[in-house]
């Protein structure tokens, strides 16, 4: 009987001392979790900043591109007005009979 005591005193302090443990991991999971978490906001703003910086660098360089080729498209026309002429009706018979069908 005495032994079956001391085994139940046993039993319970090693209960205790797991449920501690569990305590104690619960704990540092959460605080994993959280790390975690905030390691992916930050890489996310981050990989964010970059994407919306590259998007104003693209839409910059679009703004640049389209400008100068209207340039010289004014240029162009300017310079040759009945081929311009000649050139949009042509397109516009094109475009006609491309949709009449």
């Amino acid at each position: 009987m005495a032994q079956e005591n001391s085994i139940q005193k046993i039993a319970a302090a090693d209960l205790e001392a797991v449920m501690a443990q569990m305590a104690a991991l619960r704990g540092d999971l959460a605080h994993l979790a959280q790390s975690v978490q905030s390691m992916a906001n930050a890489k996310g703003l981050a990989l964010s900043k970059d994407i919306s910086e590259g998007m104003s660098e693209a839409a910059s360089y679009i703004n640049q591109k389209s400008h100068a080729a209207d340039v010289r498209i004014e240029g162009a026309v300017a310079a040759n007005p009945y081929i311009a002429m000649g050139m949009a009706v042509g397109m516009g018979v094109l475009i006609g009979a491309l949709t009449r069908r």
